[in-house]
């Protein structure tokens, strides 16, 4: 997996050896709407962010209400500017080395420091796997997406191709039809997957499998002209699609004991909570639609439920004890 970093600008200074109320880990659209909000309810929270977001290489996000067709850079720069005006927030571009519970609370270890937390946010996301393939680097985010929801309208009336093999490219495929012209299914070298049902819907949409091994994606003034094979056949193509695996980056949240489903993405309550208690999951690395949007939702959610349930307990000096749980006042 090819990492694609950004440097964004720092919060405010981090402090070693700090406790604070919350430990977010991820500084895409999830953690940083969950930092936001753990701001908005002055807890002192820390950021920690490794640069790795799954769209940087993209030149523009899409589906961002009020900021469609943005760079992915720029979003996550403004972002980082809104939630810099909450002085309870602190950021750190790192990454989480290891997380632990104990006692009540939770120990990290970021680069050389250790910090402590009452409750944890995990945003960490998910690695696609890409075609190892020449050309594609100079492609991606370009001509060449993961995303067909999030990049499919501006590929409209194009000739596609998808890469992948496995049983569910078959879908990937068919969703290409929503806004390519023509599309073309390319195993690189693997067999499909897709059973028979899955090669007669294809072939009913004169979608071909090409069962062939990509040799490079043909680039000419810059610009994708399509895909040429191994065995010497180049598909004409203007943008291509992948789907080969996605991978939630889980490790710090198994090695807490949170459960997975089956798919591998962190099990989740209607409010972001994990099946540990004290630490909650938004984003990409939990389940349901990938996007920038439900990102930012999902993030903003769990940094509130992460908020509230910090009810009744202090939090950084100078900032006033937070207020009784309704709840349990009315039902006195």
């Amino acid at each position: 997996m090819r990492a694609h970093r950004v440097r964004l600008p720092k919060a405010s200074y981090y402090p070693a050896m700090e406790s604070y109320d919350v430990l977010v880990i991820g500084g895409g659209p999830a953690g940083l709407a969950a930092g936001l909000w753990l701001g908005r309810y002055r807890r002192k929270t820390l950021i920690s962010d490794a640069g790795e977001q799954r769209n940087l290489a993209a030149l523009r996000s899409h589906g961002y209400l009020a900021f469609d067709g943005s760079s992915p850079q720029e979003l996550l720069a403004r972002a980082d500017a809104d939630v810099a005006r909450y002085p309870t927030v602190h950021r750190r571009n790192d990454r989480v080395i290891e997380l632990a519970a104990v006692g009540n609370g939770f120990v990290a270890n970021i680069g050389d420091d250790e910090v402590t937390a009452k409750r944890v946010v995990l945003t960490t996301g998910v690695q696609d796997v890409v075609p190892e393939v020449a050309g594609f680097d100079e492609l991606y985010g370009r001509s060449i997406f993961h995303c067909s929801c999030c990049d499919g309208y501006e590929s409209r009336d194009m000739s596609v191709v998808a890469i992948g093999w496995g049983e569910h490219v078959a879908g990937f495929a068919l969703d290409l039809l929503e806004w390519g012209a023509h599309v073309t299914l390319i195993t690189d070298g693997q067999t499909f997957d897709g059973d028979a049902d899955a090669r007669l819907a294809l072939a009913r949409h004169d979608i071909e499998i090409i069962e062939d091994t990509v040799d490079c994606f043909a680039i000419e003034d810059g610009r994708m002209r399509g895909v040429r094979l191994v065995s010497g056949r180049e598909v004409t193509a203007e943008r291509a699609f992948f789907s080969i695996a996605h991978r939630p980056r889980t490790d710090l949240a198994v090695a807490l004991g949170c459960e997975t489903d089956d798919q591998g993405y962190l099990r989740v309550g209607p409010h972001g909570e994990t099946t540990v208690e004290g630490v909650y999951a938004a984003g990409d690395v939990t389940p349901g639609e990938q996007l920038v949007l439900t990102a930012a939702s999902t993030g903003a959610v769990a940094g509130i439920a992460c908020a509230l349930s910090l009810r009744g307990e202090t939090t950084v000096a100078g900032v006033p004890d937070p207020g009784p749980d309704p709840e349990e006042e009315l039902a006195q």
